[in-house]
């Protein structure tokens, strides 16, 4: 039986985006290019490249082409009460071919080199990046500004990278404030950042604060004030309030349109969404949904053994 057009060229293309031909991080040749390279039509080329993309193997960038995709790793993330937690960081093992130390895929380019047959050259260009833009409306607080001193971005241990939060305010949804321990409709504050490792997309993050907890306080906005940036332990410490413990509830699913382009995915990639909860003693003070790559990380908790009773 034929092998169909449009998988042979897949299959070509696979082969050398392996042997690094096509680095991640690089741009495929247009459509027209591959359809002049190989012989056949514009559909058969575009037929090859969604295949590719169905593959996870690239993924497409609207207005500005299609790109190789990072491999994905075996990083260890984790979520028990680590120095980094509490600094507002993400605390990560490297697995598989990672320096030690680091969260996510080597942000560095496969080697390449070489020409295609026929003179279809790969470029050797910086790997593409993922932006988060949540978009939406700002509310009466309005977008806030540069989370670190001078302009810069707070969080960041050269490895490490908190984004900008969008902040805004509003009433509890019924699933919040359940989990805030509020009446339903209770003024909150939410925020949306995303966390970045190695210059690539780690973690998303929804959060939502009582307003009545941090209102009014210098640290009532986590992209703002004297803690710009920090994490919501430093922040609470800060006026006065001492978080004593953390719940998590994780699920494993897939990721939504807007997560799979805020964290670099292709549609319906795995992640692991995290519930969580921080509390001073019965207190719920911040929830949040966090959201990670179940392709890049693994979830680590460290339980600690103490002895039942007296």
């Amino acid at each position: 039986m034929a092998i169909a057009a449009y998988r042979t060229v897949a299959e070509d293309l696979r082969r050398r985006i392996d042997e690094g031909e096509f680095a991640p991080g690089d741009p495929l040749p247009s459509r027209a290019a591959l359809a002049l390279h190989y012989g056949v039509g514009s559909n058969v080329a575009t037929a090859a490249v969604r295949l590719l993309t169905t593959e996870g193997l690239v993924k497409g960038r609207a207005g500005r082409g299609v790109f190789v995709r990072e491999r994905p790793s075996s990083g260890t993330m984790a979520r028990s009460w680590t120095q980094e937690r509490l600094q507002g960081r993400l605390a990560v093992t490297a697995g598989g071919d990672e320096t030690s130390g680091a969260d996510s895929p080597g942000s560095g380019t496969a080697p390449g080199g070489g020409t295609a047959s026929g003179g279809l050259a790969a470029p050797h260009r910086a790997p593409e990046r993922a932006v988060l833009d949540t978009g939406g409306p700002t509310g009466p607080i309005g977008p806030i500004g540069p989370t670190g001193p001078g302009g810069g971005t707070a969080a960041d241990d050269g490895r490490t990278v908190r984004g900008t939060p969008r902040s805004t305010t509003g009433e509890a949804p019924e699933e919040i404030a359940r989990r805030l321990g509020v009446p339903a409709a209770e003024p909150v504050i939410r925020s949306e950042y995303l966390l970045t490792r190695d210059g690539r997309p780690a973690m998303l993050c929804v959060s939502w604060e009582p307003l009545g907890i941090t209102g009014g306080t210098p640290v009532s906005l986590p992209g703002a004030g004297p803690l710009a940036g920090s994490s919501v332990v430093a922040r609470m410490s800060y006026i006065g309030l001492q978080i004593t413990r953390s719940t998590e509830t994780v699920t494993a699913r897939t990721a939504t349109r807007a997560e799979a382009d805020a964290l670099d995915l292709t549609p319906g990639a795995p992640v692991a969404a995290i519930e969580r909860t921080y509390f001073a003693g019965q207190r719920p003070l911040e929830t949040a949904d966090l959201v990670v790559p179940g392709e890049r990380f693994r979830l680590a908790y460290e339980i600690p053994a103490e002895p039942a009773g007296g």
